[in-house]
Order: structure tokens, then sequence, then C-alpha cells
């Protein structure tokens, strides 16, 4: 199989001295697709539906420039003081 991607100028700069290069990605694809096959295996079709769901919301969100630290801060500090309480 023949794969045909965009590879971003910074990182074709990083990577086109390494010798080997096509050896390392066909094995870091193994891995994934082997992974791939156990998350497949664990997870429902509507567990990993969600998932996609929320990832796409949260690129979403990203992209409209929702910051997600000052909400991340906000819900420590309100799991903070709930478990306190207990």
């Amino acid at each position: 199989m023949i794969m045909t991607f965009d590879i971003p100028s910074d990182v074709q700069d990083s990577v086109a001295s390494i010798s080997g290069l096509d050896i390392r990605v066909a094995l870091y694809l193994r891995h994934e697709a082997q992974l791939e096959a156990v998350r497949r295996q664990r997870q429902s079709a509507e567990a990993r539906a969600i998932a996609e769901r929320a990832v796409k919301q949260a690129g979403s969100d990203q992209s409209a420039g929702f910051d997600f630290d000052p909400s991340f801060e906000e819900l420590r500090q309100k799991h903070q003081a709930i478990t306190s309480k207990l």
C-alpha cells in the first residue's frame, strides 16, 4: 500500500536526515494498528462514537478560541471542594 499525506515543513526539515525513516514509519503504523485492534475489542462501538464526537467538539471549541486551562482549573477547584467534604 502506498499512502500519501502532508508533512508540515518544520517536521520535514527535522526528519530529512533520518536514515531508515520509511522502516520506522512502517513499524509505527504496525504498532498503531495493533493498538487499534485492542481498542476495538475493549470498547463498544457506542463508546468509540462518543469519544470521537468529544474529540471533534474539543477541536471545534479550540478553533473557536475556547481556553481549556481556566475551564479545567474551575473543574479542579469544584472537585477539590466536593472531595474535601467527604
